[in-house]
């Protein structure tokens, strides 16, 4: 579920850093693991903190504002940017093999690590909506946050 999402965002990060967070290697062969399941849950469970943390714990009738939502949002999207551009800057220092690097087509450069934090951004503000739109019922002040 979590590399079709990222999938749709792989034009933006590269064909060989999509490869590489796949599990696969320079030939192709899967060698696992495939990150996109660790990058997804992590950004899932800090949009769902947020979420829960505006509905339920802030949940205040000052804080009923569709800015207010917005500044959640961001929050999140941010957190899980920096999340992702890390860990890919990570790999890239450290086990990201230099057939990646000096691929044929371009191969994987900074540029990609960062272009991926803004994947992981665009991905947590999808989860954002979806979980606000299917947890903001039962709060009592936000409810009707953002529209």
């Amino acid at each position: 579920m979590f590399s079709r999402m990222y999938l749709w965002f792989s034009n933006m990060f590269g064909v060989d850093l999509d490869s590489h967070f796949a599990g696969l290697d320079c030939d192709g062969n899967f060698v696992g693991p495939d990150c996109y399941i660790k990058f997804g849950f992590i950004a899932l469970g800090i949009s769902l903190f947020m979420v829960v943390l505006y509905y339920y714990v802030i949940n205040s009738t000052k804080f009923n504002k569709w800015w207010s939502w917005l500044i959640m949002l961001l929050i999140s999207g941010f957190a899980n940017f920096f999340i992702g551009a890390r860990i890919a800057l990570r790999d890239y220092y450290t086990i990201i093999p230099d057939c990646w690097i000096n691929g044929e087509m371009g191969g994987i450069t900074e540029t990609n690590c960062w272009m991926f934090g803004l994947a992981n951004f665009f991905i947590s503000i999808i989860f954002f909506i979806v979980l606000s739109f299917m947890l903001k019922w039962w709060s009592i002040n936000c409810k009707r946050s953002p529209f």
